[in-house]
């Protein structure tokens, strides 16, 4: 919450990476606080300064992985009440899609790392 006047008050929301679908982003957002006002449910604490030297709550920090991603969603009863179960059983699916693919991938490093042991 960025502090002002009533007309100059904002929110701020920095948590989307730069490859990010907009529509999707800003849906996820808007029925997040939507869904936070309708649950009359309390903010948690800011985080202030650096968050990656910080001791994050484990019901806070975000997954990391695709695949986590993918799996929190889809138990996501809020994800579901406000984004419909179609849509995030389709989203969900993409994203496991996605992550399979990705590990059928031989990076680089993996092509230097091995080949050197053989």
């Amino acid at each position: 919450m960025i502090p002002g006047s009533p007309k100059s008050q904002r929110l701020e929301y920095r948590l989307c990476a730069a490859d990010v679908n907009p529509y999707v982003a800003l849906s996820a957002v808007l029925a997040s606080g939507l869904y936070g006002i309708e649950h009359k449910l309390a903010l948690s604490e800011p985080v202030i300064g650096n968050a990656y030297t910080q001791e994050i709550p484990d019901e806070l920090k975000l997954p990391l992985t695709l695949w986590d991603a993918a799996q929190a969603l889809k138990k996501s009863t809020a994800a579901r009440e406000m984004l419909g179960d179609a849509f995030v059983e389709h989203f969900a699916a993409t994203r496991e899609w996605e992550e399979r693919e990705f590990r059928k991938a031989i990076t680089d490093w993996e092509l230097r790392r091995y080949f050197e042991i053989i």
